[in-house]
């Protein structure tokens, strides 16, 4: 499995620009061949600063998700309200295990 973690800080006032394209690329994703789960959120100790999560099957299915036309759209939106920073972490991960449940 691989997984995508990390944080993306744009300008004052960006994440509330992008809600509805931050949906409607979660929701392609997730119907991707590949795609595990696809998730972003809002840091609450950090104003403007997303949260990224992502579980892909393999690293092909991740080379994949790059390709699609929704991904050219949401970094092209991204674009627009402005990055100021990102750090993101590429993980290949062996044995899960569950904490609870």
């Amino acid at each position: 499995m691989i997984i995508v973690s990390g944080k993306v800080k744009v300008k004052p006032g960006g994440l509330a620009k992008i809600h509805s394209e931050m949906k409607a690329v979660i929701d392609a994703t997730r119907k991707e061949t590949g795609c595990i789960d696809y998730s972003f959120g809002a840091d609450v100790t950090e104003p403007d600063t997303l949260i990224v999560l992502e579980y892909w099957e393999s690293w092909e299915a991740l080379k994949a998700h790059g390709a699609q036309p929704h991904m050219s759209a949401w970094m092209a939106k991204m674009g627009e309200i402005g990055v100021v920073s990102q750090s993101l972490r590429f993980i290949e991960a062996g044995e899960e295990r569950k904490l609870m449940g």
